[in-house]
């Protein structure tokens, strides 16, 4: 398990296009031409046990690689969004849904559910494009999101920036975002993905 700290920005496609060509950042080194297609498939019960205990369940495939991550809504300290996070790589075929490897890797899903089975709420087609951000010892990951959110034969669009911070301290992080909502105008995006796409479809509150 590790913290993740991280700013969510709102942001149009036109805009993302935007800022992936910008020269130069205050006196931060940019390094970017990246480019990931990553699908997110999200699991919860019919009354949606996860969501509302303020975590989120998802396996995410990129290329050849699976990946299941159970993370929390986290915390919000100045605009930083301070989460915990747990990875696990898949090498096979194991059907992350199944009691017996939650049991095995994600017990703390069952005593949320009790019981209820899981079942697949949300997909995500994202392509994302990243910039790295490096000054001395400090590291920005930008990642710029084009993406979906797909249920049945439904899809709606969405777009929006994270700047994660890999190395360095919150202060990095709070000057970079800074930057770019004063530069480009963007407003603060708190939601995890996972919230806005079941949002998008009416599927919980608007709250």
């Amino acid at each position: 398990m590790h913290k993740e700290y991280e700013v969510k920005l709102a942001a149009s496609k036109k805009m993302l296009e935007r800022i992936e060509k910008i020269p130069k950042l205050l006196d931060w080194n940019i390094k970017g031409g990246e480019a990931k297609h990553l699908v997110s498939h999200y699991f919860d019960t019919d009354k949606f046990d996860l969501l509302y205990n303020n975590v989120a369940y998802r396996l995410r495939e990129e290329d050849d690689k699976k990946i299941v991550t159970l993370k929390d809504n986290g915390t919000l300290k100045n605009n930083i969004y301070i989460r915990d996070e747990f990875e696990k790589p898949l090498k096979n075929r194991e059907d992350v849904t199944d009691y017996n490897f939650l049991d095995k890797h994600f017990s703390q899903i069952l005593k949320i559910t009790k019981g209820s089975p899981l079942k697949e709420v949300l997909l995500v087609d994202n392509d994302r494009h990243i910039l790295e951000l490096r000054k001395d010892k400090s590291i920005i990951q930008v990642a710029l999101d084009s993406l979906y959110f797909v249920r049945g034969k439904r899809k709606i669009a969405f777009n929006e920036m994270e700047l994660e911070l890999k190395e360095g301290t919150e202060e990095d992080l709070l000057e970079c975002a800074s930057f770019f909502r004063l530069k480009f105008h963007l407003a603060l995006s708190g939601a995890s993905k996972y919230e806005i796409g079941l949002k998008s479809f009416n599927l919980i509150p608007l709250l």
